[in-house]
């Protein structure tokens, strides 16, 4: 009669256990669940944010292939003779410019350009038209605009930027410091103004006429004197 009730007591021990193992499985699959419904969706937000860096490094590549060669050097030809119209710093501007528009354009094979002073001309009153003979024997016009200082290239009138560029005026600093009190002083032309010195007076013969005259007094007044001379004094 022992035999038996082992038997159902270790069933009854065995089944305990595996109760407990079903529910410790239950609770730690709970858990897994909670942390994949919170991770999980970060996750993946983070990825759409970020896109993968190879990616990136194939539309980097294909965006250089598509982007046409630089211009990077170029010979300047007779922009010497641009000085009657610019100041070194305008023509520095300029041959920049050059550059950076015939990249724009596609002219990537251009090595130089000449300026043709013989056919520069004035559109209207705020406008000067240049020309430039190019490498491949095409002319480039270029107008400069006296109101803005900008550049514009081709026919069409590109415009490398936005606005005009301000070119900064040489100061000679061996002049002398002026003040404004001084400069009021001063004659047209910078010099100070000059004091006549004082005139004297003419001689107008005002004093030999009242010395004849007091003279000619003193005689009529005393006619005795003029007697003894021998001269005879009529009533």
């Amino acid at each position: 009669m022992r035999h038996p009730r082992s038997i159902g007591f270790s069933r009854r021990n065995k089944g305990a256990f595996m109760s407990r193992i079903k529910l410790i499985l239950s609770i730690l699959l709970m858990l897994f669940l909670l942390l994949v419904a919170i991770f999980l969706p970060s996750r993946l937000r983070e990825q759409k944010e970020t896109p993968d860096t190879k990616s990136q490094e194939e539309t980097a590549s294909q965006e250089e292939s598509n982007q046409p060669e630089k211009l990077t050097e170029m010979d300047f030809l007779s922009f010497e003779e641009l000085s009657q119209f610019f100041s070194s710093a305008q023509t520095v501007s300029l041959k920049e410019q050059f550059p950076v528009y015939l990249t724009r354009t596609g002219q990537t094979d251009i090595t130089s350009a000449e300026y043709l002073p013989d056919e520069t001309g004035y559109p209207d009153t705020t406008t000067v038209e240049l020309h430039f003979l190019l490498s491949d024997d095409s002319t480039l016009p270029v107008f400069y605009d006296t109101m803005t200082g900008a550049f514009s290239f081709g026919e069409e009138r590109t415009v490398l930027g936005t606005s005009g560029q301000t070119y900064e005026k040489p100061v000679v600093d061996a002049l002398p410091s002026v003040s404004s009190s001084e400069v009021e002083q001063r004659q047209e032309g910078g010099y100070a103004d000059v004091t006549a010195p004082e005139s004297p007076a003419p001689d107008t013969g005002t004093e030999e006429t009242g010395t004849t005259q007091s003279g000619a007094s003193e005689n009529a007044a005393d006619p005795a004197q003029n007697t003894q001379d021998g001269e005879e004094v009529l009533p």
